[in-house]
């Protein structure tokens, strides 16, 4: 297969990946099937026919399939009453019992605050949270009998530093990394583990509109984190992989923040560059700051 690595093995294990056509969910979809994983992409055909991706679910599959990997699209809309839940057991008619869980699909609305209506604030809170409860709901009875299950919630640098531009997505992911520490403790004697990554600025379609002006985009990238740039969708993957391994026994209730160093909070003087001395010499004789006791 294409791209397998040694370090992870998932032969065996039943993966259901939420949102998982485009973005960062689609390349850690096909990551987990090259890595030996039976792969369930779920998607919306109604979300993805709007970013212009009608068929984004069935080329990621055929991808996954031509370079020897096992994949299967599960069409949910998850914007639907009892989404999660539906798609829950669409998966497991398909399926079987899922013992790994990624939980990617989101939606945010850049809209302030004051301006949100009540539709945009109910439909963030179904996919973001609504419908990621009736999934763990559905599916860790099964892990719990089985001991064994891996649970991955895709964050957002929002948890901990807001944006003015999406209060209420920024709201809904501080919701989960909460949920994920609480259910870490809960499951952890199960063989449970339950982990959430919070990436920054990652270069993906949902974004694409703020890269109509390459310009705007480069001046971007250059102020959203001590890099630089902006991450890629395979910025994640290793990370991702780690943490839905069999491998990964201990690592459990963690938030990760893959941002290239932009949630780190700096001061007035924004991002310092590190200094380097000018000579061995100068760092020799430069003059003490403070007295040695």
């Amino acid at each position: 297969m294409q791209g397998k690595a040694t370090q992870w093995d998932f032969t065996g294990h039943r993966v259901l990946v939420t949102g998982g056509s485009r973005g960062i969910a689609a390349e850690l979809s096909y990551q987990l099937a090259m890595h030996s994983a039976d792969v369930a992409v779920n998607f919306s055909a109604a979300a993805d026919s709007r970013f212009g991706r009608a068929e984004a679910a069935q080329s990621l599959v055929s991808r996954i399939k031509a370079d020897g990997g096992r994949a299967t699209c599960v069409e949910q809309d998850l914007m639907l009453e009892d989404g999660g839940t539906q798609l829950a057991t669409k998966t497991l008619d398909a399926m079987g019992a899922i013992d790994t869980l990624v939980l990617s699909a989101s939606i945010q609305y850049h809209v302030p605050f004051l301006l949100q209506t009540p539709k945009d604030v109910s439909e963030q809170l179904r996919i973001n949270l609504q419908s990621n409860i009736e999934l763990l709901q559905t599916l860790m009875p099964h892990m719990a009998q089985a001991e064994y299950g891996r649970i991955l919630a895709i964050g957002s640098i929002q948890e901990v530093s807001p944006s003015p531009e999406m209060p209420i997505y920024a709201m809904t992911k501080a919701a989960m990394k909460n949920l994920v520490e609480n259910l870490a403790v809960q499951s952890a004697s199960r063989g449970i583990m339950i982990n959430n990554i919070a990436p920054g600025l990652i270069q993906t379609d949902r974004n694409a509109f703020r890269r109509s002006d390459p310009s705007d985009w480069d001046r971007l990238q250059s102020t959203a984190n001590p890099v630089g740039r902006a991450g890629l969708p395979g910025d994640l993957t290793s990370l991702a992989l780690h943490l839905l391994s069999p491998e990964n026994t201990f690592t459990t209730g963690a938030t990760i923040y893959s941002t290239g160093g932009g949630h780190i909070p700096v001061g007035t003087g924004g991002h310092a560059e590190l200094v380097l001395p000018k000579s061995t010499e100068e760092t020799a004789n430069r003059m003490e700051v403070s007295p040695q006791v």
